[in-house]
């Protein structure tokens, strides 16, 4: 039978554990000196070596002949714990047993002296899962256990264990491991498997798994599958990611702001089958990485990556502003969170790119959420009305000859503040659609919606295309035909969209809702002649009804 490569590979001696110094010296030290505690709490992030340690700790508190607090594996109970024949050892999972009976059975035996070891060794795993009841029965005999008895708590969640808990134990706190520690790893175990692992590929696998060991061999036992050569596009074809080199060419596209060219290098990414929701993380970890990669004192260890790959990140991070890498955050998160909440994956990141690439969209001083490009005249307007400025700009009107009392309009820090500046047509009415909470009135910015929706999605632009909306309490009104509500209604996608849409040409978020609700509104309301001849009568003019 197969053993999987995180199983046969598992460290079984200290000095065999990888990227955790601190923690095995210190373990190592306590051994060797004697003075054993009884309580140790091991915390950090999934395959850092946590239960590795717990193990070796147990084999060397009990080895007849340890070697400078190293297990010697060689004695009858370090074989014996190693093959579970001991059963003074017991490695308990919280996971699926955290009840104040799971762990009564455990202090019912603590009583009882080990039949083969010197310590009875308590490994419980994921220890945060266990009941608050359970928490409290372990207390009292976490804080004074019998002399023969130890107790090795392991959690990745430490913020979830008790504080009572945490002040009986010693902590000692795992670190992820580095990218170049688990590459040397995982060569060292191709080589003892005669599997010929490219350096490369082992980079890959050693970024994949984010600093832990066991997740970069189980990587590494699947491309095992493909055959024994295996190097960068084995691991992007199984995994289902991209690499490096497309993430660079495709970062480099969107920074030219070449529409075209970016969205081919999405296409060709999705049509190798690379995960579209892995890619936007990708691409969100590749700008992060961006925007601290030029930052004072930022290295290679500080992002977990190889320092070859740092280097590159510094080149293409001279070529565009923190403003424009901030804006593509915000960009590829949007584009996340939409396809979190359901909205198909393609075009969310088709709206991303469209973002990206569209330059007007870019801001160009310090980076806010919604992403607005200020107008080249800024509005000063006198009543306290906050107005949107829309993405896509008219085209400025060009002053006649005849008309040389008009000037071309002056920069915004040249116009002082004091003086009103003329306000576009389009401008004007979505001020008024702001004011007028009473009553709707027409989106503004509907056409460009219409525009953008072209872009993005062509079935949808065929049924919108001849609508019209109103705006009404921060709710934009869409008014088509049956088949545009039938299409809306059926298509949970397409909500997200005509939002990004909306949002796109106008800067602001609005929730969309549908005619009919306000189409009251706009029926006139009738004239009654009998009403006008009581209100004469009333005045005391005489009135004669024939």
């Amino acid at each position: 039978m197969h053993i999987a490569l995180y199983r046969k590979y598992r460290p079984k001696t200290f000095s065999r554990v990888i990227g955790q110094k601190y923690v095995v010296e210190a373990l190592k030290n306590q051994i060797a000196a004697g003075k054993i505690g009884h309580a140790f709490l091991f915390t950090g992030t999934r395959g850092t070596g946590k239960t590795s340690c717990a193990k070796i700790l147990a084999k060397a508190v009990n080895c007849l002949h340890p070697i400078n607090g190293e297990p010697c594996l060689e004695c009858d109970v370090c074989k014996g714990i190693e093959n579970e024949s001991i059963y003074d050892v017991t490695e308990m999972d919280a996971a699926s047993n955290n009840s104040v009976e799971d762990i009564r059975d455990v202090l019912n035996e603590v009583n009882y002296l080990p039949v083969m070891a010197k310590y009875r060794v308590y490994i419980i795993d994921e220890v945060h899962m266990l009941s608050a009841a359970a928490f409290n029965a372990l207390l009292k005999t976490l804080e004074e256990p019998p002399a023969h008895v130890i107790f090795i708590l392991a959690t990745t969640e430490i913020h979830k264990v008790p504080a009572t808990i945490l002040s009986r134990c010693q902590r000692y706190d795992f670190t992820k491991l580095t990218v170049e520690d688990i590459a040397e790893a995982l060569l060292e175990i191709a080589r003892e498997e005669n599997i010929q692992l490219t350096p490369g590929a082992a980079k890959m696998i050693a970024t994949l798994s984010d600093g832990a060991m066991r997740d970069a061999n189980s990587i590494l036992d699947t491309c095992v599958s493909m055959g024994n050569y295996i190097d960068e596009n084995t691991v992007a074809n199984l995994v289902g990611v991209s690499k490096d080199e497309d993430i660079f060419a495709f970062t480099e596209r969107l920074i030219a702001e070449d529409m075209a060219g970016s969205m081919l290098s999405l296409r060709e990414l999705i049509g190798r089958s690379v995960d579209i929701r892995r890619l936007c993380e990708e691409l969100i970890t590749h700008f992060s990485n961006l925007l601290v990669a030029n930052l004072v004192g930022s290295t290679a260890q500080l992002l977990n990556i190889s320092q070859e790959k740092f280097d590159r990140l510094q080149q293409q991070a001279k070529t565009c502003s923190h403003n424009f890498i901030s804006f593509a955050l915000n960009c590829f998160t949007d584009a996340l969170d939409s396809i979190a909440k359901g909205q198909n994956a393609k075009i969310a990141m088709d709206i991303a790119v469209y973002t990206m690439c569209n330059t007007q969209q870019v801001p160009q001083t310090v980076p806010v959420r919604p992403q607005i490009v200020p107008a080249p005249q800024q509005v000063v307007n006198t009543a306290p009305v906050q107005q949107p400025t829309p993405m896509r700009q008219p085209a400025p009107v060009q002053a006649s000859v005849a008309q040389p009392a008009q000037t071309a309009p002056q920069p915004e820090p040249q116009i002082p503040v004091s003086q009103p500046q003329p306000v576009k047509p389009r401008q004007k009415q979505d001020i008024a659609s702001q004011q007028a909470e009473e009553k709707p009135v027409p989106f503004a910015y509907w056409q460009d919606v219409i525009d953008i929706i072209a872009d993005v999605d062509i079935p949808l632009h065929s049924f919108i295309k001849n609508s019209t909306s109103y705006l009404y309490k921060s709710i934009v009104y869409i008014k088509g035909n049956e088949g545009l509500n039938n299409y809306i209604r059926t298509n949970k996608e397409v909500n997200g969209i005509i939002k990004t849409a909306i949002f796109n040409a106008c800067g602001k978020h609005y929730n969309i809702g549908g005619f009919k609700n306000i189409a009251h509104m706009f029926v006139e309301e009738q004239h009654d002649s009998l009403n006008d001849i009581l209100a004469l009568r009333n005045l005391g003019v005489e009135v004669n009804i024939d």
